[in-house]
Order: structure tokens, then sequence, then C-alpha cells
């Protein structure tokens, strides 16, 4: 029998496997700590320089600030989400304590027994149905520990992911009792549409820019979650699909070019879901197949398209496009300009997408 350390560290593993939700590509690693401790956390940044600011001379030739942030455009975009991000969740944790503080205080009532109350007390074990789901969805994972072995913690930790949901839930009708209103925008990066494929009014107050990867799983993996919020938002969002093939991705490269060779027969969406189903057939010759069993693709035609690279450099376009608005993994979204990276759940787009839309009002 295995020792239990071990299957809950197995167990862990899975989870933390499952909590990946995007291909990513080689960046280096810069964020080793230095194990240095700073000398002045508040310290000011350095004073802001004017775009035409020179920031090197080389004999003649001058560099400036603007050439700067040309080449480093990518990084920068990293670095002005990295910065919003550690930002708002302090700034959510401090907003959060608050409307609890204002709630408790009109119930007197302390804010752990509020929280209590209001949300764990109400929580029930998760369905049968999903803790089956799990399981089955992860068993090839588990090695030799059983289902009855397992239960126990597939119970506590989808109990763990339903407290959270409704917590979040609770705080959102707080911050709506008390008026909450936060100032802090999110950076946002103009993106272009460029030519390709979309879905939804043009007009629409949300556009949603997916830079994605045939053969990536989490990329198949976000394609209901897209389908769900399409669904969800109709008119009110468009999407636009651009290709970003990762380099380690022997097929993903020739399987965006397929996807533009059937754009040119009008049957982008069809021969996009088809690969998205299929991420094994994505070799050449799959792709040709696949083409010739869509209704209205002229499969000739589109092996030629396929076969003379007619576009190989459109789908560099888009490749270099997604480097330069900091793109280094799939999918990654943009909604209305503002990055969010992998495999989420629908709760995820719409609370960007819900407050875009309150923007728009």
């Amino acid at each position: 029998m295995e020792p239990r350390s071990n299957r809950i560290i197995s167990f862990a593993a899975v989870v933390c496997a499952s909590a990946a939700i995007a291909c990513t590509a080689a960046t280096g690693d810069s964020a080793k700590e230095t194990g240095k401790t700073a000398k002045n956390p508040t310290s000011a940044a350095p004073a802001s320089l004017a775009p035409t600011s020179p920031v090197a001379i080389i004999g003649d030739k001058t560099i400036t600030l603007q050439d700067l942030d040309t080449q480093a455009a990518g990084a920068l975009v990293r670095v002005r989400q990295e910065e919003y991000e550690a930002r708002k969740q302090i700034l959510d944790t401090m907003v959060n304590d608050e409307v609890l503080a204002k709630e408790a205080a009109v119930k007197k009532v302390s804010k752990d027994d509020l929280l209590k109350t209001e949300v764990t007390d109400k929580l029930g074990d998760p369905p049968q149905a999903d803790v089956d789901s799990f399981y089955e969805q992860n068993k090839s994972r588990f090695g030799a520990q059983t289902k009855e072995q397992l239960v126990p913690q597939i119970v506590a930790m989808l109990k763990g992911q339903k407290a959270a949901d409704a917590q979040r839930d609770y705080l959102k009708t707080l911050r709506k009792k008390f008026s909450v209103k936060t100032m802090l925008d999110p950076p946002r990066i103009e993106i272009a549409a460029d030519d390709d494929a979309s879905k939804g009014p043009a007009k629409a107050p949300v556009t949603i820019v997916e830079f994605s990867d045939y053969q990536c799983p989490y990329c198949s993996r976000a394609e209901t979650t897209v389908q769900e919020v399409l669904k969800k938002y109709g008119e009110k969002v468009r999407l636009v699909y651009r290709d970003y093939p990762l380099p380690f991705h022997q097929n993903a490269n020739i399987a965006a070019q397929a996807s533009e060779c059937a754009k040119e027969q009008g049957k982008f969406w069809e021969m996009h879901n088809a690969m998205f189903a299929n991420q094994a057939k994505l070799a050449q010759a799959d792709l040709i197949e696949t083409a010739g069993g869509i209704a209205g693709i002229d499969k000739d035609k589109f092996k030629s398209c396929l076969d003379t690279g007619k576009y190989k450099d459109e789908v560099q376009k888009d490749a270099d496009a997604g480097q330069k608005y900091g793109v280094t993994g799939t999918p990654t979204f943009f909604i209305n300009g503002i990055p969010i990276v992998g495999a989420r759940d629908v709760n995820s787009f719409a609370e960007i997408i819900d407050e875009e839309l309150e923007r728009k009002q």
C-alpha cells in the first residue's frame, strides 16, 4: 500500500496540473530572488522622460526613449500588467475588508461570524456527479490510488472551490449595497483586429481578440468557454481570432495556414472547429483530408493553397503582432485591450466584460 503522505502529494500534483491554463513559450527566468532586501520599499519611481529624450548616444547615433520602448514593447506590457494586478489584488482585499466590516457592524456580529452565517453554513457537499466527473477526468494521473481513497480529498477540494465562489458572490452583493466604485483602471493595449476572422458585430461594445495555437491543449479547452461567453453576451461581444503558433508545436504553424486557406473559401470557422476537435490530426496530409470533408471547400484549391504556403506570411504577421503586445503563451485574450491569459472559466471573462459594459453606459 502506498503511504498516505505520498497519496496526498500525488493528489496535490493533480490539482496543480489541473490549474495549469496556458501553453507558454520559453522566456527565461527573470523572477529569481536576488537575496537583497530593499532599503526603501516606498521609494519613488524615476522621473518620467519625454518620448524624444535620449537614453543612449553612440557617436553620432542617438537612441531615444521612444526607440527603446518600441523594442521593449512586449516586456513593458507584461511589467505594467503585473504592476496593475499587484495593486488590484491589494485593493480588492482592502475593499472587501471594509464592506465586511460595515455589514458586520450593521448586524452586530464579527466579520468571521458574518462569513460563517452567510457563506460557510449555506454550503453543502458537492453532488456525487461532480466528484465522479473530477475523478474520471483525472484518474489516469492517480496511478494505483483508488477512487475510495481519493473521494475525501476530492470532496474537500470541490467544496473549497464552491466556498470561494460563494464568498466572491457574497462580496459582490456587499459592494453593490455599499455603492463601491473603484477607479483603478487596468492597463489597456490597443490591439489591431487586422483582417482576421471574427464573430459578432463590428460595433459591439466589447471586442475580444484571441491569440491562439491549434496544437495547444489549453487553447482547445478554452474553446468551450469562448462559446459560452459568446452565447451569454450575444450581440454585445465580438470575437477576433489571431494566430500565435508556438515554435515547439510541430504542426501549429501549418494548421494556422490551413485556417487561412479555409477562410479564403468562406469556411474559416468550420475548419477552426474541426482542428480543435481533433488535435491529433494536424499534419499537412491530415489537414487536407479534414478540409475535404467540410461541405463547400474545394479540396484541390485548398491543397494548392497549403502546399504553396500562400498564407505563411499572414500567420507570421499575427505572431509578430502578438509578441509586440506581450503575448508569451496561448491562449491569450485581450478584452477591450485588457489581457487575460490561459484557459479561464466563464466567470473570469464575465468579470471583465461586465465592468466594460458598465463603463459604456
